[in-house]
């Protein structure tokens, strides 16, 4: 398959971002549907990829122990990017990705002494990667054709979170994997597992005094530190088409780091809004692909931080460093969501003694959040910077 490996390891490895100096082959050299390791979040990408400790971020793909921490309890999630983006549009114009994402969660309360809640998520994602025509060569590098290309990957994922003074998750993706390269068509399966805690250290604080820890009486301060950890494509260990010459292993990865959110709340018994907060997040990924050798060079590191204000908006700037690949980004994002003022609004209308329709109303201020986030990478090259934009509901 050296026209698929070829073609893969120049443009995907790991997040298809940039094609840097040469340098020496990559563990991820040696694995086909590379599109794996696409990082999907508009949020996290704008965070340089660093996922896999954030407890609020759903849908499983950084961690599936996170999923069911995202969730507030009875709710259904989806994120999505607006269309096909073209992922390297300054050099290969018919290189388009997708993502869909969807979740549902449920929570209830269990019969232990102090307050104990188990919450479970039930998520599915699905992304593609259309590599469009590209050139068939033989031997000598004469063109003999073209060929398409095409790989997809639907997956579904259960995740089960213990809330209580500190609150732990965990999660399982199974994944389905198809391939269509040049009309040879490849399946596989894979699986990922995650596992993540979070310490409220306020919370930890409170117990531990006895007391309530606020600055006035609405006024209460908040430290969260979370630690995760997960095991991606694992499982089958190789993508098989008819042909069993054609066969490559996955790109089996572990990834763990660990965040950190500081920032202020603002409660009253009809409102409780997060003024602000400030996240750090830090990963590190390490591939463990069949066959290939893995040196101290091949962990990536990743690290980014999140401002958002009054639940409305969000700015980001990240980095991302591949060392034997020879990527250094800088990345950046921002996100306009309507949480804060649909609080506002549901607030508003818990003061009205007496308004028509107003239970439908605040139902949906309560239980609707949109939001509309936007990334964007710089590689070596300033000039060639591309924006991603998505829409969660």
């Amino acid at each position: 398959m050296v026209f698929s490996r070829a073609f893969s390891a120049a443009v995907a490895v790991p997040l298809l971002f940039a094609q840097g100096e040469p340098a020496e082959a990559t563990p991820e050299s040696k694995a086909a549907t590379l599109f794996l390791l696409i990082s999907p979040s508009v949020r996290v990408n704008g965070m340089g990829q660093a996922g896999v400790a954030l407890p609020d971020e759903p849908m499983g793909y950084y961690n599936p122990g996170a999923a069911a921490l995202s969730s507030p309890a009875h709710t259904l999630q989806s994120r999505f990017y607006l269309s096909e983006m073209p992922w390297l549009p300054w050099s290969i114009y018919d290189l388009n990705y997708s993502y869909f994402a969807a979740q549902a969660a449920a929570e209830h309360d269990l019969p232990w002494k102090g307050p104990a809640r188990l919450r479970a998520a039930f998520y599915g994602y699905h992304t593609k990667m259309d590599q469009g025509e590209q050139l068939r060569t033989n031997e000598r590098g004469e063109v003999t054709g073209t060929f398409t290309n095409v790989d997809a990957s639907n997956n579904i994922g259960v995740s089960l979170a213990l809330r209580s003074v500190v609150e732990i998750g965990v999660g399982a993706t199974s994944k389905r994997i198809s391939s269509n390269l040049g009309g040879r068509k490849g399946s596989a399966k894979a699986y990922d597992f995650g596992l993540m805690a979070v310490v409220p250290m306020v919370g930890v604080l409170e117990r531990l005094t006895g007391r309530e820890l606020t600055l006035n009486q609405h006024l209460r301060p908040q430290l969260n530190v979370g630690f995760g950890i997960t095991w991606q494509n694992r499982g089958g260990g190789t993508i098989i088409y008819p042909d069993v010459l054609f066969a490559d292993p996955l790109p089996a990865n572990r990834r763990h780091g660990w965040s950190g959110s500081l920032g202020m709340d603002w409660r009253t018994d009809s409102l409780s809004l997060a003024i602000g907060r400030v996240t750090f997040s830090k990963e590190t990924y390490l591939p463990q692909i069949n066959g290939a050798h893995v040196t101290s060079l091949a962990e990536d590191d990743k690290s980014g931080v999140e401002v958002s204000i009054l639940e409305t908006v969000a700015i980001r700037r990240g980095t991302y460093d591949d060392f034997d690949g020879g990527i250094h980004l800088k990345t950046s994002g921002w996100t306009v969501k309507s949480d804060g003022l649909f609080k506002f609004f549901a607030h508003q209308l818990d003061s009205t003694s007496s308004n028509s329709g107003g239970g439908a109303l605040q139902f949906l201020a309560r239980h609707l959040s949109i939001s509309w986030s936007q990334f964007e990478y710089n590689p070596a090259w300033p000039t060639h910077s591309h924006s991603f934009i998505g829409l969660s509901f």
